[in-house]
């Protein structure tokens, strides 16, 4: 065989091979668009069981529980339980913090089967000597030095405001879904920290969401942006999901704004007079084939009520893969198939403005990037 013919052979078998993993990424070509009108059949108030396991470990099902914290020395604290049945059974705790004193710490740690274990009828997760537990009011997680490298933190999260998810929190096409509820909008709570020895106690403001699905996510979406935050007295949980091309193209914002007084003040889901504009693309942390993201959005609502989010001082940016421990060969496909997922944690300034008053907080600025 002549060198003309085995490079045909060879860009043949590579094409074939970025088309197959390409498909095997993103799913058919054929899919469904997202519905219109979302489920809405659970009513306004949000019981204890919502925030337990919702799935049974199909193939392709996944689920986390997620909690962020600003302490009062600066400090930030990001931890995450997850389990996902996609090729096989997997179940981790990923954790960030950030401060002066240590700079920024990521550790991530896998548990086996049988070292986990979940609740239907309430948050009860543990995984291994770490455990994320509560009841939409109270909750204690817990991280342990043994298995984070010397990184330890007991916290104590009392909740400050009611539950919140928009309609029943599941956004769907036909039978694939993706859901999420804020089952602590925003909370006091007290911590022991163990960092290398060194033991603090502190106090600050916390956060926690609980989300699962049926599907791999970029099956549904390109990316999205997402933001939780404080004002000295409002709490502002801002999203946008960016539907794929496949299913629509959509992009849904999501806006919740809320204080320990009147409650709720917004709560808009969808294309519900609310509209978006982002600024200040973000340079030099992506590869060239990703989409373009910004870090500074502009969201304002049709009665006048304008939140402004500017992303400053990176936490975390991660190339997806790369944290999975993907395979060079697989990941050198994926890049040729122009997929190279990404995610990027942003220390944020928040800025709300309501009947021509304005105030200033801060936040954790989230972007993913899924294609």
């Amino acid at each position: 065989m002549n060198s003309k013919n085995k490079k045909m052979i060879l860009i043949i078998l590579t094409s074939f091979f970025i088309s197959s993993c390409a498909r095997l990424y993103n799913g058919s070509f054929a899919q469904p668009d997202f519905q219109l009108i979302q489920p809405d059949e659970l009513g306004p108030s949000v019981k204890k069981w919502e925030d337990g396991v919702r799935t049974s470990g199909k193939h392709n099902e996944f689920e986390w529980w997620y909690f962020d914290a600003k302490l009062e020395d600066g400090s930030l604290f990001v931890c995450y339980f997850y389990k996902v049945h996609f090729i096989k059974d997997r179940f981790f705790i990923g954790m960030n913090y950030s401060s002066k004193d240590h700079g920024e710490i990521f550790k991530l740690k896998y548990f086996k089967k049988d070292q986990v274990s979940f609740s239907k009828d309430s948050c009860n997760v543990t995984m291994g000597k770490n455990y994320f537990i509560g009841n939409l009011k109270d909750y204690k997680i817990t991280l342990s030095p043994d298995d984070f490298d010397g990184f330890g933190i007991d916290i104590e999260l009392a909740a400050r405001l009611d539950p919140y998810r928009p309609q029943d929190g599941i956004i769907k096409t036909e039978d694939d879904y993706f859901a999420w509820l804020a089952a602590v909008p925003d909370g006091h709570i007290d911590v022991d920290l163990t960092v290398n020895g060194e033991k603090k106690k502190l106090v600050g403001d916390g956060y926690h969401d609980h989300n699962w699905g049926n599907t791999p996510l970029q099956r549904l979406f390109d990316g999205w942006t997402w933001f939780r935050g404080k004002t000295e007295d409002h709490t502002i949980i801002a999203a946008e999901l960016y539907t794929s091309d496949e299913r629509g193209g959509y992009d849904i914002p999501i806006l919740y704004i809320a204080n320990e007084e009147d409650g709720m003040i917004v709560n808009r889901f969808g294309q519900d007079g609310l509209f978006t504009r982002y600024s200040d693309r973000i340079e030099n942390l992506y590869n060239k084939n990703n989409e373009p993201y910004f870090s500074t959005i502009d969201i304002l609502t049709k009665d006048g009520k304008h939140v402004r989010i500017s992303g400053k001082d990176v936490i975390d940016n991660s190339n997806l893969f790369n944290r999975m421990g993907m395979p060079w060969p697989i990941k050198w496909i994926m890049n040729q198939a122009k997929i190279d997922p990404y995610y990027t944690r942003f220390n944020s300034e928040l800025k709300y403005e309501e009947n021509e008053k304005s105030k200033e907080g801060f936040g954790v600025l989230e972007v993913m990037d899924l294609k």
